[in-house]
């Protein structure tokens, strides 16, 4: 039996294909030189800037024992009100409010009070 034969084989047996890599080689060239064309062509690319500075965010205790509120700290920062998930009053702090956290008694205890 015949064995099938592909389409560009030859008929003698040889362990490289010397016709498809000289083709694949020159189409490599072709990219490279074009990658190269292309990469002088393009406008230079923008300065990295540096990421913005988060502000610090402080804790300070109010009513609930163990619990603290988070504060960003701003320089200028009038006070903000903000309703208190614990009481039915609202307490004063020095900037916006960032969110709650419950903290250890010793930690607490350090902690600056929130006005009213």
């Amino acid at each position: 039996m015949v064995p099938a034969r592909r389409a560009g084989e030859s008929a003698t047996m040889s362990a490289t294909r010397t016709s498809r890599a000289s083709a694949r080689r020159n189409s490599r060239a072709r990219k490279l030189a074009r990658a190269s064309k292309s990469a002088v062509a393009a406008r230079p690319a923008k300065p990295v800037r540096p990421a913005p500075v988060l502000p610090v965010q402080v804790m300070y205790r109010f009513c609930k024992p163990g619990w603290a509120v988070l504060v960003e700290k701003q320089p200028n920062a009038q006070g903000t009100r903000f309703v208190c998930p614990f009481c039915t009053v609202s307490h004063r702090v020095p900037g916006p409010v960032r969110g709650f956290r419950k903290v250890r008694r010793a930690q607490w205890i350090k902690l600056r009070r929130v006005e009213e």
